[in-house]
């Protein structure tokens, strides 16, 4: 048998007894879906300046969030909140390239570990694996490297809207009350400067599928100086100023 944790022990066959498709829904979603780690009532805002509908619902016993179809300069994309957490949102995002989605890239916010401004603009080009549902989609790695030229990409339609960003290093963790001094030293010395709990997970994910995946993260609380604590103000003036800047990043891929 075996003698590694249960997690590692790998099986990347493509067929599972449970697939995504598994309802055999009549839903086609459009190939590009801004995928968004923000309130609800900042989703109905969003789509109250937008013209939109409905295009299906993904149901789970205790989130059920609709999948809308957005008109955003002319083009049409996909949108939905997204569940915090690797195993919710991984699911959901699993899901919804299974019904037609090609191009991912995410909205939210993310914990700084690094001396950065609250709402600065973060994107990743890697991933510390911290959490265990990428595991299921990749082999066994420390770190995952984003898809390159699709994170160029993005990088350079944020410049196009005039906006300044960093890049580099996040940490993705299973463990939000679990960011010990010593996890946050390591995961910094890792080259992390951000802390978040999905991004390691999607991206493997979309990896599998063969699917575009970025993620733009904008810095909300702050464990930089780990003897403060900042809880800043969350974030929270990024929710709407995410979803109007990825939508226009979106479209213009």
């Amino acid at each position: 048998m075996n003698e590694e944790p249960f997690i590692l022990d790998i099986d990347l066959h493509k067929q599972a007894i449970i697939e995504p498709g598994v309802e055999n829904l009549q839903y086609k979603f459009h190939e590009k879906l801004l995928f968004a780690f923000v309130p609800d009532d900042e989703i109905k805002s969003f789509l109250d300046r937008h013209s939109h509908k409905t295009l299906g619902k993904f149901k789970t016993v205790s989130f059920r969030p609709k999948v809308y179809e957005v008109e955003i300069n002319n083009q049409l994309i996909t949108l939905c909140q997204a569940p915090v957490g690797a195993p919710a949102s991984t699911k959901f995002l699993d899901w919804l390239i299974n019904y037609g989605v090609k191009q991912v890239l995410t909205v939210g916010n993310a914990g700084a570990l690094a001396d950065l401004p609250e709402n600065t603009i973060f994107v990743p080009q890697r991933a510390i694996r911290g959490e265990g549902t990428s595991f299921y989609y990749k082999e066994s790695s420390k770190i995952i490297k984003l898809d390159n030229k699709f994170v160029k990409k993005v990088e350079n339609e944020i410049k196009n809207l005039g906006f300044q960003y960093e890049e580099g290093t996040t940490w993705t963790t299973d463990g939000f009350f679990r960011e010990t001094p010593n996890q946050v030293l390591q995961a910094k010395e890792l080259g992390a400067k951000t802390v978040e709990m999905e991004c390691s997970a999607l991206a493997a994910c979309a990896e599998f599928r063969n699917t575009n995946f970025a993620q733009i993260l904008f810095n909300a609380d702050s464990l930089a100086d780990m003897d403060n604590y900042d809880k800043r103000n969350w974030g929270h003036d990024s929710y709407s100023v995410g979803l109007n800047i990825g939508s226009q990043v979106l479209v213009n891929l």
